[in-house]
């Protein structure tokens, strides 16, 4: 099969991505602990996220894969929405491969993917209204837009984006029916603005540039400003724009929670495949250097940030042997190699100085209770230890009595 034919065949190129991505992305799941912030989801949060984790977890025992599939399987949905709508966008089928290619490697897009979060379920709402928007079906965009203002507080953001793209496009019922919702959940979910000058810009900069690999947030920043100035606004920039406008100006009063924000950006994978590809192709070949380097860099950056999350263990070797703790990944970790040694010891149930640690260790079947006592310091002088080790380094010590 020669190379162009091999490209027109896109559900074998979509199904080969699909397929490359779930198995990393299975790996990576399998090195994963649940955190104190997933397990705060898990079992105090009334959400709809809390409520498909717990579901999974019953039907198939409470063990991390069941607790993070079901966003999994949502992961791979929104990417065959992304290159589903990114038919509105890019003409070129490459080009609508790259866009879920590119969207499937955004380090935003794999936390999705594996970790308890409703930035998933963000996505999967967006791409559906923009979907029914783009093919005016109103009713069904409706219903999303309503149903979204009780799944999560962060949709406030979408209606922002929604009712901005409503007003300048004259549908007036559309614009209305956004700001509503937009006072809804504002007034419903307490939604709060309030705050001083506190310098957070640049850690939210710093966010952004972490979910997308610092050289891919250079082209959606490029990407964002070049339609701004000289292309028509879709949708999609719109809702992309608004979200990162209003975060940077939130980060200069308080501190910004990025999960409302991201899912609104990562979508927009099909304007940066589109800006960047047009001014690519409109020079000729002998004047593409600086943008074959820049694209070189680009691609080498984001595949790095996918496999440092992917193969986050290696890095405990590599950066973190003397500081473990300081790991991106360390808070998804321990607290499983922990409850398993601890069942090796007969430990059903333990007293931990942390009660973050004590809420984690719930969730693998070790409950509160006095067969054990857990203590990071030896201050009791206890005679057991439990030493946690991941590619021969040791990134955790517990002391143990029983």
């Amino acid at each position: 099969m020669s190379l162009e034919k091999f490209i027109k065949n896109e559900i074998l190129i979509l199904a080969i991505l699909f397929c490359a991505d779930a198995l990393f992305l299975i790996y990576a799941i399998s090195n994963l602990s649940i955190s104190y912030y997933e397990a705060e989801i898990f079992y105090n949060q009334n959400s709809l996220t809390s409520l498909i984790a717990n579901v999974s977890c019953k039907i198939f025992s409470q063990n991390d894969y069941a607790l993070r599939a079901p966003f999994l399987i949502l992961h791979f949905i929104n990417c065959a929405l992304i290159y589903k709508i990114s038919k509105f966008t890019l003409k070129r089928r490459f080009d609508r491969l790259v866009a879920t290619a590119l969207f499937m490697g955004l380090p935003a897009s794999m936390s999705s993917a594996i970790l308890l979060n409703p930035a998933g379920i963000i996505i999967f709402a967006t791409l559906l209204a923009y979907y029914f928007a783009k093919t005016k079906n109103w009713g069904a965009l409706i219903a999303v837009l309503v149903l979204s203002a009780f799944i999560d507080r962060a949709f406030f953001m979408l209606y922002i984006g929604f009712g901005i793209w409503a007003l300048r496009s004259g549908k007036r019922e559309i614009f209305v029916l956004n700001l509503a919702l937009f006072v809804f959940s504002i007034i419903f979910y307490d939604i709060d603005t309030q705050g001083k000058p506190r310098g957070y810009f640049l850690d939210a900069l710093g966010v952004f540039a972490g979910a997308f690999s610092p050289f891919v947030f250079l082209f959606f920043v490029y990407a964002i400003y070049r339609i701004w100035i000289k292309e028509n606004k879709d949708l999609l920039w719109y809702i992309a724009t608004s979200a990162f406008c209003l975060a940077l100006i939130f980060s200069l009063r308080q501190r910004v929670a990025m999960e409302m924000m991201l899912p609104y950006c990562v979508i927009a994978t099909p304007l940066i495949v589109r800006v960047v590809f047009n001014s690519y192709r409109v020079r000729l070949p002998r004047f593409r250097s600086f943008h074959k380097f820049a694209l070189g860099v680009s691609l080498f950056s984001l595949v790095f940030s996918y496999f440092s999350v992917i193969f986050s263990d290696a890095m405990y070797v590599v950066f973190f042997k003397n500081r473990p703790s300081k790991h991106f990944i360390y808070k998804f970790d321990v607290a499983k190699n922990l409850a398993n040694e601890l069942k090796k010891r007969g430990v059903a149930s333990a007293l931990c100085d942390d009660e973050q640690m004590q809420l984690r260790l719930k969730f693998y079947g070790i409950n509160k209770g006095f067969d054990a006592i857990i203590e990071e310091k030896n201050e009791r002088n206890f005679d057991q230890s439990i030493d946690i080790y991941k590619l021969g380094v040791q990134i955790a010590k517990f002391y143990v009595k029983i």
